[in-house]
């Protein structure tokens, strides 16, 4: 079981760390919007990559970001069912919906992945000036999909453990 602690916490990390690249993803975001603002007003000089580069990083953002809301139970949730029945009962909903938003992410993440391997082989690319070959932003897609099934596989373990999982 020493393993599976050690991949455990390893998970646990790496989720972590995709919650530091949305904060990251969110605060060069500020940076680009706030060039553009300055550079559009003071100089009259708009640039062409600050809008879509900028969609871009907050799509990331979110996608990459919430796994790690996930974990620690920072998402949207409705939680007066789950304050109004036993303890037990309450176990098997966590548990429930840690596997039904374990299987939604994996199907995301299949998905996505396939979404961007047609991408890559077809050659499309973004409409703007940059012509940015779309897999890359598409590529946050799937990653966060893939880091969401892991945050939901742990709450999932957590729960089944008795720990708090999904109840902060």
């Amino acid at each position: 079981m020493k393993w599976f602690s050690y991949l455990y916490r390893w998970l646990d990390r790496l989720i972590l760390w995709g919650g530091i690249a949305a904060g990251i993803l969110i605060v060069v975001t500020t940076g680009m919007i706030f060039y553009e603002i300055v550079s559009r007003s003071l100089f009259d000089a708009p640039t062409a990559w600050a809008t879509e580069l900028s969609v871009y990083a907050i799509i990331g953002s979110c996608f990459i970001g919430a796994a790690y809301a996930v974990r620690v139970d920072a998402h949207i949730k409705v939680d007066l069912l789950l304050h109004n029945v036993p303890a037990a009962a309450r176990r098997w909903l966590l548990i429930v919906s840690a596997l039904l938003g374990l299987a939604f992410s994996l199907l995301f993440a299949i998905f996505s992945w396939e979404h961007v391997k047609r991408s890559m082989e077809l050659g499309f690319t973004s409409t703007s000036l940059l012509q940015i070959p779309m897999y890359i932003p598409e590529m946050l897609l799937p990653i966060g999909g893939t880091l969401l099934s892991l945050a939901f596989l742990l709450q999932a373990v957590d729960c089944i453990r008795g720990g708090k999982g999904g109840e902060a």
